[in-house]
């Protein structure tokens, strides 16, 4: 039995997750930013009898990170994995995104993931062991426009934790990227809206008919908690887990053609552009064949 740490586990992935782990026979702590709210989970943990313990935690703030972790450690004495699943959506384009809400972004998908790693790694250094699953994205390997913010903050991450594998592994510790392609979760009902008068309405549209068509088929969030569970248990775990066949597809098709190929590929318009997409993804997303 491991002891594992999960942020934002109120709903939807982390939730999934928590739950996930707890009934592998971890001891889990389920952090939220205001257990009061977290109905939903504490009725799923006493419905199953799970060992999860529901703790206050804003990973946007340092003070609350540092009660949080020293609560576990005054209760289990170690951390043996973190999964830094907390986060928050955001779809606009360049132009029109300003400037506070790409901090906001930042400072939760990126930054809040720093203020755990810097809480936790000091931990698992001292006990020489331990596993980070940190939770990006399909975004975090390929984009669309008016998705560049949440994509860069989640390619900040992914660099992150390359390097953080590298500089953990002298310790006995691994890290993992988990990177879900569509997951219909709360989060999809989240965000700030684009304004009416847009003027990104072709690559706005792009988006929506890419999500339209992977939400037909998309991975559940228990699906990622299984890829999570893998990355803790293994012994031989990955550095990367795309969930979802749309993360699959997208990833193997982005990196078939080369960078200059697949911008100018998604320079195209209408029809040219759709047919271009099932050429280098293999599979009809946009009405190539209608």
């Amino acid at each position: 039995m491991s002891t594992i740490l999960v942020t934002g586990a109120s709903t939807g992935i982390g939730q999934a997750t928590a739950l996930y782990l707890s009934g592998k026979g971890h001891q889990v702590y389920a952090g939220v930013r205001n257990p009061d709210t977290a109905t939903e989970l504490q009725e799923k943990i006493t419905a199953g009898g799970l060992p999860v313990s529901v703790i206050q935690l804003d990973i946007t703030d340092g003070d609350s990170v540092d009660q949080a972790v020293a609560s576990i450690m005054a209760d289990a004495g170690r951390i043996d994995a973190l999964v830094n699943n907390a986060g928050i959506g955001g779809g606009r384009a360049v132009e029109e995104t300003p400037l506070e809400e790409v901090r906001e972004l930042f400072e939760t998908n990126y930054f809040g993931s720093v203020r755990m790693l810097l809480a936790v790694t000091p931990i698992m250094r001292k006990q020489r062991a331990g596993r980070i699953v940190n939770m990006s994205s399909l975004a975090g390997r390929m984009v669309f426009g008016c998705h560049g913010h949440y994509s860069a903050a989640k390619w900040a991450l992914e660099g992150l934790s390359e390097a953080l594998a590298f500089e953990m592994a002298e310790f006995n510790v691994r890290v993992a990227l988990i990177e879900p392609g569509s997951v219909p979760t709360p989060a999809w009902e989240k965000g700030t809206p684009p304004p009416e008068d847009t003027k990104y309405g072709n690559s706005l549209e792009r988006l929506a008919a890419w999500a339209t068509h992977t939400m037909k088929n998309p991975a559940a969030p228990e699906d990622v908690a299984e890829a999570v569970a893998h990355a803790i248990e293994s012994d031989t775990p990955h550095f990367r887990y795309p969930v979802g066949q749309d993360a699959i597809e997208d990833i193997a098709g982005r990196f078939s053609v080369s960078d200059d190929e697949w911008v100018e590929a998604n320079r195209l318009q209408g029809l040219a552009f759709a047919r271009r997409w099932k050429e280098i993804i293999g599979v009809d997303y946009f009405g190539a064949d209608a």
